[in-house]
């Protein structure tokens, strides 16, 4: 949900990121992926922690949703599905 413009400063912070990253401040993709929360005063709209890895067809292959179990994805766990799902 953040804009633009702040994607744009995190990625060159990092030194530049071989993905674009989804800037969604009217929080279309946080509906249509099921991902929205409304539990946090102030903060309507914002998007539960989660990660996607969608084929090229459009079509989602796998989720992962943050939890109280675990707060973070497990990293490399994220790396090896999305090569799986490359077939790389």
């Amino acid at each position: 949900m953040d804009t633009i413009f702040s994607h744009k400063a995190f990625a060159e912070q990092l030194g530049g990121l071989p993905f674009e990253l989804l800037a969604d401040f009217e929080r279309r993709a946080v509906e249509a992926y099921g991902v929205r929360r409304d539990d946090v005063p102030g903060y309507s709209g914002m998007p539960r922690r989660s990660v996607f890895i969608v084929d090229s067809r459009g079509v989602i292959r796998w989720t992962w949703e943050r939890s109280q179990e675990e707060p973070l994805p497990d990293f490399d766990r994220v790396v090896a599905e999305a090569r799986r799902v490359a077939g790389v």
